[in-house]
């Protein structure tokens, strides 16, 4: 039977479904059983898939360029740049007698343990190789950002797709991309990518709205979220669950804490300081844009302000500098 049907098309929602029944759940029963007969890797190339979706869900057609280009055309002057993270067919390791394990084997299969540990550290990759990319990374009005993952990481059967709309122009996506090139890579020897982590602070710092989520259970998608507007902005877990993040240092908590309004006691350890500022912001209204901005600039802006001569000018109205 043939499932191109001349009623699908951009911005609707049955569509969607029909998108990821063609191009993911048929492709994925596919790969994984040849990955069962070969023993290859059960991995697809799933950022084109992310490609696609973007455009059903949000409306807007794409640019024809595949990894090079611009991904989603906004209007006669505007785009948008789309990466996809996928976290679903990771490999495994059995913790008992460290064989890998493929994301489809539920046991070992050199020991039949169910003692496993499963791989979940994709993360969408921002590549800045020089001066002029570096210029160019603001060009795209916004950024969405799609995820593949497990509901729960121990059942490899229930997928979640999830997807995100990033404004490029917001403080927090400026500061973290001045402080990846000018200090980061600026001292890397591997001059890796950017590499953002769905969950993470750097991750909440960009004011991410969840525009689309389904979930995908064997041939059922179950649409949650289905929005071609702005619709959820996601803020960050509580400021404690980022205790450990190496740049968030206790003079950069008491920066973050006065910005707030908040005069915690400087005498505290970090972490005790952190619960403190935690507590004051439950009880008055928790986190919110304006909060995450500022929390942006108190990590940010004194370890990139002495850079402020190579930064370019289009960065600059978008900061305080």
């Amino acid at each position: 039977m043939n499932m191109m049907k001349d009623s699908n098309r951009l911005g609707d929602l049955s569509s969607s479904e029909q998108l990821i029944r063609d191009l993911y759940i048929d492709l994925r029963k596919k790969v994984n059983y040849w990955a069962s007969q070969t023993k290859q890797t059960a991995q697809a190339r799933m950022g084109y898939v992310g490609q696609h979706l973007v455009s059903v869900v949000t409306g807007y057609s794409g640019g024809k360029s595949g990894a090079r280009g611009k991904d989603l055309i906004l209007n006669a002057d505007d785009y948008a740049e789309i990466k996809t993270c996928y976290r679903v067919d990771q490999l495994g390791k059995c913790l008992d007698c460290h064989s890998v394990v493929a994301s489809i084997e539920l046991k070992c299969a050199y020991c039949n343990s169910e003692n496993i540990e499963r791989k979940q550290d994709s993360k969408w990759l921002l590549s800045i190789r020089n001066d002029d990319e570096f210029e160019k990374i603001l060009e795209p009005k916004f950024y969405y950002l799609v995820l593949f993952d497990l509901q729960n990481i121990k059942n490899p059967n229930k997928i979640r797709a999830s997807i995100w709309k990033v404004d490029s122009h917001n403080i927090g996506f400026v500061y973290c991309m001045i402080d990846y090139y000018l200090n980061i890579r600026s001292k890397s020897k591997s001059k890796a990518p950017f590499n953002l982590w769905p969950f993470q602070l750097k991750f909440y710092l960009m004011l991410p709205k969840l525009i689309y989520r389904s979930y995908i259970l064997d041939n059922n998608i179950k649409t949650e979220i289905f929005h071609k507007e702005d619709h959820i902005i996601d803020f960050p877990k509580p400021f404690h669950s980022y205790s450990s993040a190496s740049n968030l240092t206790k003079e950069k908590v008491i920066e973050f804490a006065q910005s707030i309004g908040f005069e915690g006691n400087k005498d505290l350890d970090k972490k005790e300081l952190i619960l403190q500022v935690d507590t004051f912001m439950k009880d008055s209204g928790g986190f919110n844009e304006q909060r995450v901005m500022q929390l942006a600039k108190s990590l940010y802006y004194r370890d990139i302000k002495e850079h402020m001569r190579k930064i370019p000018k289009k960065f600059r109205k978008f900061i305080s500098l």
